[in-house]
Order: structure tokens, then sequence, then C-alpha cells
């Protein structure tokens, strides 16, 4: 049986430390974290997948973002993704995460929550899952 990823980016971040009007724009964090889908994947592909073909559900990743556009921190806020698998997801996700750069700007430091949904597509015909 061979898995597809079906992976929805839910980025209605959600900015918990805001202290000022200078904020970056939604659509500006959106931008960036869509830069870097294919190592999102790659974490839930090899070591979630890899581990457990089934695995699914939730992983909220809070972000510490410095004005300078550099990551201060990543942290898995909230998960429920369960079974063999999870715990290597949210540790490669929090890894990759804080190599993210966002512009440099007239920012403050904010804290922003990334909901990340995965979810595997089994497929019945292993040609449909070869040939996507």
């Amino acid at each position: 049986m061979l898995a597809h990823l079906a992976l929805a980016l839910a980025l209605s971040a959600s900015k918990s430390t805001v202290v000022a009007d200078s904020v970056r724009s939604d659509r500006d964090i959106r931008l960036a974290a869509l830069r870097h889908v294919a190592d999102v994947k790659r974490c839930y592909e090899r070591e979630g997948l890899a581990r457990n073909p089934s695995l699914t559900g939730t992983v909220d990743v809070t972000v510490t973002v410095l004005a300078t556009g550099v990551v201060r921190d990543a942290s898995v806020a909230t998960t429920d993704m369960q079974g063999l698998g999870a715990r290597e997801v949210g540790n490669c996700l929090t890894t990759v995460i804080r190599n993210w750069r966002f512009d440099r700007g007239p920012y403050v430091v904010e804290t922003i929550v990334f909901p990340f949904r995965f979810s595997p597509i089994i497929t019945a015909d292993p040609r449909q899952a070869l040939s996507s």
C-alpha cells in the first residue's frame, strides 16, 4: 500500500505576542512558511510515515521570530498526533523551522503559531500513486 501526503498548511497564523503596530502581515508570514513546505513534507514522510504509514493529526508549532527575521525558538505547542513517529515529526519540524528566515524590518519580536495538519492518502490502485 502506497501512501501519499496531504499536507494542509493552515496558516491562520495567530500572533500571541504583539505589542506594537509593526508586525508582519499574515501574507508575509504565510509566504515565508510556504517557501519551506518541502521541509515540512519531508519531516512528515521520513520521520512519520516511514515509521507509521497511517500517522495522521495536527501539530501546532509556536515560533518566535526576531525583528531581524531570525527564528529564535520553535517548539511544539500542542499535538493530537499519536503513535510511532509522532514525536519524531514534532522534533523534525522544530529543527527545520529554526532555520527559517522571515523578512527583516521594523518589526517587534513576534510569537506565531503554525498549525500543520497531516494526513496520508492511501490509494487503492498503486498505479495512481506512482503517476502523481
